[in-house]
């Protein structure tokens, strides 16, 4: 059944969707700017960043799982017509007579989020959270994610959903920090159990009411 909830959201701007969102922060001495961006208006700068951090976070966990890595396909589903963007950037202040931070360098952080019905019901689903090695630490992905909330909550979503390797033991407790839980459309879904061993499957999805 087609959602009116879902399909107003997918037509809202990308200006209306950051809205919703604190677009300037600073965490220990470090500026950040945060902005939504449609796959569309991706430059390809910004494109082959994203993809350059996916693939430096994310290859190993693809090669060694059921998925295999694909990278044809895997930039098909993060570049989507429907696939909306939170991009963080540095905005640090340079110090006088250096050079500035490179531009397809100020990106450090995103995440991919889409507007879905599942389950029956209108969701977020977070398609990717990547933050680069250097960023982590500083709280970026807890602020990206409270982005999603934002967003959601705006537009009459009624969770966050994501998909998660049981094998990213630290993805797997930051998600559980938020509150995530385990959800009943996860494969082979037991109430409370994150890392069912006996099932024959690498992943788990999680999700989390929106206020």
């Amino acid at each position: 059944m087609r959602s009116s909830a879902v399909h107003r959201a997918n037509k809202a701007t990308s200006a209306q969707l950051e809205a919703c969102i604190s677009t300037s922060r600073e965490l220990n001495g470090t500026r950040l700017h945060f902005a939504v961006k449609t796959s569309s208006e991706l430059s390809d700068v910004e494109s082959e960043r994203i993809w350059n951090i996916f693939e430096s976070n994310m290859q190993l966990f693809y090669t060694t799982s059921s998925f295999g890595w694909d990278p044809r396909s895997k930039k098909e589903e993060m570049f989507h017509p429907h696939a909306r963007l939170v991009l963080c950037e540095r905005r640090d202040d340079t110090p006088s007579g250096s050079e500035s931070i490179p531009s397809e360098s100020r990106i450090v952080a995103y995440t991919i989020f889409r507007f879905e019905r599942e389950a029956k019901q209108d969701v977020v689903y977070c398609y990717e959270l990547q933050v680069t090695e250097e960023s982590r630490g500083l709280g970026v992905g807890k602020l990206l994610m409270g982005s999603l909330f934002d967003i959601g909550s705006r537009w009459r979503m009624k969770n966050v959903m994501l998909t998660v390797f049981k094998a990213n033991d630290a993805a797997s407790a930051f998600y559980k920090s938020l509150g995530f839980d385990l959800d009943p459309s996860s494969p082979g879904y037991v109430e409370g159990d994150w890392q069912d061993e006996e099932l024959d499957c690498d992943y788990v999805i999680l999700s989390k009411s929106i206020p």
